[in-house]
């Protein structure tokens, strides 16, 4: 296994509300190039949150999961629903409503069990580098297409893209919804975690395309970093990925 990340603040800030875990350490930096990780433990433990921005101590949320993910032995919905509590104990008080969103990969036996919460997001990627996301965005819209009130290939207003579920420091915030599934990685696959600063910046045909035009996994990462540095006003943008390397 191979296990690389980059972080990055957005456009004019001088620090991050993201923050992440490499399997290793927590990390919550203005700037890291991609790199990769040196002897990441097995069995494999991932995990990214995004801050929400119009909350408050949005850095101190995320960074609050991510080191609570890293002590922890689990990372699933159970963990989530027993953390919960911990998290309002932390921050309620001094920082009522602080959120962010969470995604996490643990890799064990050849075999991947990813967990989400809001919109930071988890893609398969296969040997010939076509990303297909297998995590869930918990949005308006998307749950307005579960419900058959909208189509995912219409044009909405921008509106519907906010989140409708979160991990909140509020005491009764704890109805979120939590997505979970299990997924084996072969040979010459990857898994690839992010936050929104990637997946809104870049379109799906440019991740593959950045992907397939690149060898190695820093290489392909840098390549997502630079591209999205390009866009203009880009927002915090962390990535962490593992390529099952045969």
């Amino acid at each position: 296994m191979q296990v690389a990340y980059f972080q990055m603040a957005g456009a004019g800030k001088t620090r991050t509300q993201d923050a992440l875990f490499d399997g290793v350490a927590v990390h919550q930096t203005k700037l890291h190039k991609a790199r990769l990780v040196e002897a990441p433990q097995l069995p494999l433990r991932l995990a990214v949150a995004d801050g929400l921005f119009a909350s408050p101590a949005a850095g101190h949320a995320s960074r609050f999961w991510m080191e609570a993910f890293a002590a922890a032995d689990d990372g699933g919905a159970r963990f989530l629903r027993r953390t919960h509590p911990l998290f309002c104990a932390a921050l309620a008080e001094n920082a009522f409503g602080a959120a962010t969103t969470f995604a996490s990969l643990i890799l064990a036996n050849g075999t991947a069990t990813v967990c989400n919460v809001g919109d930071s997001r988890i893609y398969h990627i296969n040997a010939a580098g076509c990303w297909q996301q297998i995590s869930h965005d918990h949005t308006v819209l998307a749950e307005m297409i579960e419900r058959g009130e909208a189509q995912a290939e219409g044009d909405y207003a921008g509106l519907y893209s906010m989140l409708a579920h979160s991990l909140a420091a509020d005491w009764e915030a704890d109805d979120f919804r939590i997505f979970t599934t299990s997924l084996p990685l072969a040979a010459g696959e990857a898994l690839l975690l992010c936050t929104d600063g990637l997946s809104d910046a870049l379109p799906h045909a440019q991740l593959e395309r950045l992907w397939q035009a690149h060898d190695g996994l820093p290489a392909r990462l840098e390549a997502l970093r630079q591209a999205v540095r390009r866009v203009p006003y880009f927002d915090d943008c962390t990535v962490v990925c593992v390529v099952h390397d045969g």
